[in-house]
């Protein structure tokens, strides 16, 4: 026996590590398929308590609402203030949102509730003025100009040496394409100086888009298009791909691949409580749907 034993024990070690291969494929499969799954969030027992009592008062302006005010940008009475994470982020955040958005329905102000000193919301066609700063500000928005995060860094260094702070001739004209290496190289050697202060993202359903995406205060600015992510948002539209994300999740998947692709540090959750109420209204709507597909019930604020 004792000769076998070194034979039974590498048997065992190869079962072992098979297993764990398994397993290990298993958690990669279902977090691709729920992108949501390993968030590193804030207990949201806050929120679960909250979701048990039902609608509370808005202490500002005294409306009956679910976990916040979208008005006045606050959680409700029976969410005390100091058991809502705040996050930190690189950057200042402008969102335009539509007039006819419905509040109740905007993931914007998830945004500007757990990061309020960074975000900035206004109503269009309230727009601040970028035009002295178009070398500072990108714009998130799909299209045949936009670029990827990668190449920020780039083409805001081109505007500085274009025409520094001053306006661009040559706004109409497509961005030149470049070969990658050039571009690799050009990235590497700016990304840790980048000029970008402010990132724009426009809130509103996608087919309303068009009247804010084209007003002219925003012509100037560089078009950043997130390709790779996919949304989960439950009020998907439909016809549209589903590279065309709810609001919040469009701040946080720029802020993840500002992160890793602009500074060049380590992604490690710093941002992931940005989905602290998008993820907990995920799950209750997932938790909600019968076998067939249909919602039982409807999430409202």
């Amino acid at each position: 026996m004792s000769l076998n034993t070194p034979v039974f024990l590498k048997e065992r070690e190869e079962d072992n590590s098979k297993f764990v291969e398994i397993q290990q494929s298993q958690t990669t499969s279902i977090a691709a398929e729920d992108p949501l799954q390993n968030l590193c969030l804030a207990s949201q027992e806050v929120l679960q308590k909250a979701q048990q009592n039902g609608r509370s008062k808005c202490l500002k302006c005294g409306g009956s609402r679910m976990f916040y005010c979208y008005t006045c940008y606050v959680p409700v009475e029976n969410v005390p203030i100091e058991q809502i994470p705040r996050v930190k982020l690189p950057l200042k955040i402008d969102i335009i949102k539509h007039p006819n958005e419905t509040d109740g329905k905007s993931t914007a102000v998830h945004a500007k509730l757990l990061a309020p000193e960074f975000v900035n919301i206004y109503t269009y066609p309230c727009i601040p003025e970028y035009e002295e700063k178009d070398h500072e500000v990108a714009l998130v928005f799909p299209g045949p100009k936009s670029v990827s995060v990668k190449e920020i860094s780039f083409h805001l260094q081109e505007k500085i040496q274009n025409n520094v702070g001053g306006k661009n001739d040559d706004l109409d004209k497509p961005f030149i394409k470049r070969k990658k290496t050039e571009e690799q190289d050009l990235n590497d050697s700016k990304c840790k100086d980048t000029t970008l202060k402010k990132i724009v993202f426009i809130d509103s359903t996608w087919n309303q888009t068009n009247k804010i995406f084209t007003d002219e205060r925003l012509q100037g600015l560089l078009q950043v298009e997130l390709k790779t992510r996919k949304t989960c948002f439950w009020r998907h539209q439909k016809g549209k791909p589903d590279t065309f994300l709810s609001t919040i999740e469009a701040i946080y998947y720029f802020l993840v691949d500002y992160h890793t692709d602009i500074l060049k540090e380590k992604y490690k959750g710093q941002y992931d409580n940005l989905l602290f109420f998008y993820s907990f209204m995920h799950q209750l709507v997932k938790n909600a749907k019968c076998p067939g597909g249909k919602e039982t019930r409807k999430l409202t604020h």
